[in-house]
């Protein structure tokens, strides 16, 4: 497809096929490389998607190519670029890699904000592609706030129809992200404003239909959610697929995919998930780190009023790879040369920063069984915290408060794949070990919380849990899938039971569900009961107090720092050189009189069964998707 052609619509009849192609939720997977495993991966790595991209573009006349967010924030590639800064002229290697495949639009996501606006801004004017958000905005009074990026742009492009003929093509593409944002990274809210995604695409669609276009494509950071609200939805495409006037929407956010496997049932009345349709809408979302590629292929045809209008619609996602029957990888796309060339610079200076000793552990690290029990990866990253807080108020009056540690595993599979987990042997410690162990640039906080909170905090992380009656049927999942796993913190410094034959308090939004449900029993500190109107000093991080509260009224934040999690672990780990974990009792699983539940994690999980925090477990082998299943008894 050409650009800046001379205009000339026809009275020919023949249909335009269009083909638009999808990626989302990058996450700086520059290469089909695991920066954290420190070796190639298979499964991801926009040097691999590259290689589908350049083939669906031979195979069609017309092609465009769209993100939606999340591509600046994720890995070391996108970690070290933000810590050294981009020079005069300097495009960052994410950047220049999409300006190579030539996008033609990008909406940011809420991750692309996580080292700054300033260095996003900063990152962005590389871009040789319209950047567009339609929800994102200046802080001010809500009559009088401007747009940080156009909320639209309109694409020209030359397209040849099924005849040979070209016509000019006019589409515009909106933009959206979760509202959510300026609360997830809390420093974006001195400066920017969000509004409701379905409100904000409302007006920019006026706009647009006042500009005159032949085709409407809204590029969204968000997914699919049948709970949603109605106002101010993260995951927002039910109502957005019902606005009229979209012709295409390419979702992100959840690291999902859609159309979904036949297999998975509709989640909504609206949704087909067969012909990968919301309200009757074509839908795309394209997995993460390019695992997928979207791909829509439309069919515009002239109406009556000689107008271009989509009169067929076929959506499909393509994978990098696949799983046999036993759960075994089998990668189907190498990585594209010409992408490999441009970004080994970035690559092997990711590697070398990547490596860089910090000291040695004594013992391994990992986060298999994080969800099932102590561990001494979860509980390294609270004593940090500790330790930090600490210093930092000794002296003063926090001082005198009882202090405990917040902290949550961030690599537990599930969605992530069988894959996704931390691992550490004993040994040598670097900078991967630590950015393996704290994924986010997430910063250090603290809050002065009452007994009342504490327990309404993890009642909340407990509810990641499946409900366990008393007929619960043998292999009853143990997790909730509706709950990630980086939502379960622990509370170090305390001591409690989690009572699964109890329903959960809340649910996946937060919202209390069963008021008289309380799963959170023997909640001690230092062997006492914790009574409502105690009062502590919890250490945690920024994301966690200002992004996904949950307690009413919340907590008073009485301590912040400029300081990023991730780098008090690593001083941590440096001045215990070497490192030898201790693993304390902090929670366990009331016990059910033997209840047979089902826990899938990473097969190299196996190595590990010995660990003694751990309940009986039975090996149940691998599933198609590459987990160990493992039956629990508690």
């Amino acid at each position: 497809m050409a650009s800046d052609a001379t205009s000339s619509r026809n009275s020919a009849t023949a249909d335009i096929r269009l083909r638009v192609l999808h990626t989302s939720d990058l996450h700086g997977a520059l290469r089909g490389f695991d920066y954290l495993a420190d070796k190639p991966s298979e499964t991801i790595g926009l040097s691999r998607t590259a290689t589908l991209v350049r083939a669906a573009r031979a195979g069609a006349a017309n092609t465009l190519l769209f993100d939606t967010g999340d591509a600046l924030q994720g890995s070391p590639v996108c970690d070290l670029t933000a810590e050294t800064g981009l020079a005069p002229g300097q495009v960052h290697p994410m950047i220049a890699a999409m300006n190579a495949l030539g996008y033609d639009g990008f909406t940011p996501g809420n991750h692309d904000f996580n080292h700054g606006s300033d260095f996003l801004f900063r990152a962005l004017e590389g871009a040789a592609f319209p950047v567009v958000s339609a929800n994102f905005l200046h802080r001010g009074p809500v009559s009088d706030r401007s747009m940080v990026f156009a909320s639209h742009a309109i694409l020209k492009r030359r397209v040849s129809d099924s005849t040979g003929a070209w016509h000019d093509l006019r589409v515009a593409i909106i933009g959206c992200l979760p509202p959510q944002t300026i609360d997830w990274d809390h420093a974006l809210a001195d400066r920017f404003d969000t509004d409701c995604m379905v409100a904000a695409v409302r007006r920019t669609l006026a706009d647009i239909r006042a500009e005159g276009c032949d085709l409407t494509i809204l590029l969204a950071h968000s997914g699919i959610d049948p709970a949603a609200p109605e106002a101010r939805a993260e995951n927002a495409l039910i109502d957005l697929a019902a606005l009229d006037g979209l012709d295409l929407i390419l979702g992100g956010h959840t690291h999902l995919t859609f159309p979904p496997d036949p297999a998975t049932p509709a989640a909504h009345e609206s949704i087909d998930t067969e012909r990968g349709r919301i309200h009757g809408t074509p839908v795309l979302i394209s997995g993460f780190s390019g695992n997928h590629l979207g791909q829509a292929d439309l069919v515009l045809s002239l109406d009556a009023e000689s107008k271009w209008i989509v009169t067929e619609a076929r959506c499909s996602v393509t994978p990098l790879a696949r799983r046999d029957a036993l759960g075994i990888i089998a990668g189907l796309t190498p990585e594209d040369p010409d992408l490999v060339t441009l970004t080994e610079p970035a690559h092997a200076e990711t590697l070398r920063y990547n490596r860089e000793p910090i000291g040695r552990t004594l013992q391994p690290l990992h986060s298999f069984f994080a969800l099932l029990g102590n561990d001494a990866a979860t509980q390294l990253v609270a004593g940090a915290q500790t330790c930090y807080l600490a210093n930092a108020i000794a002296g003063t009056p926090l001082a005198k408060l009882p202090m405990l540690s917040a902290a949550n595993p961030f690599k537990t599979g599930r969605l992530g794949g069988p894959d996704h987990y931390t691992h550490i042997p004993a040994g040598p410690l670097t900078r991967r070990s630590v950015t393996d162990l704290y994924i986010y640039p997430n910063t250090i906080c603290a809050v002065k919380v009452t007994g009342r909170q504490l327990r309404e905090w993890l009642e909340h992380s407990a509810s990641l849990f499946c409900h366990v009656e008393q007929a619960t049927p043998d292999d009853t999942p143990l997790l909730d899938d509706a709950f990630p796993g980086y939502k379960f913190d622990i509370l170090c410094g305390l001591t409690y039971e989690i009572d699964l034959s109890r329903p959960a308090r809340y649910d996946s939004h937060r919202r209390i569900t069963d008021p008289a449900a309380w799963r959170i029993r023997s909640l001690c500190h230092e062997s006492r009961p914790i009574i409502d109107d105690q009062v502590f000093l919890v250490a945690s991080n920024s994301y966690r107090i200002y992004g996904i509260g949950f307690s009413d009224p919340p907590p008073e934040v009485v301590f912040t720092a400029p300081v990023s999690n991730r780098d008090i672990l690593l001083d941590y780990i440096r001045q215990s050189d070497p490192l030898l974990p201790n693993v304390v009792p902090v929670w366990s699983f009331a016990p059910l009189g033997g209840a047979r539940l089902r826990f899938e994690t990473s097969p190299l999980a196996r190595a590990y069964l010995g660990e003694p925090q751990l309940p009986p477990l039975e090996d149940l082998g691998n599933t198609p998707e590459g987990f160990a299943r493992f039956r629990v008894t508690l």
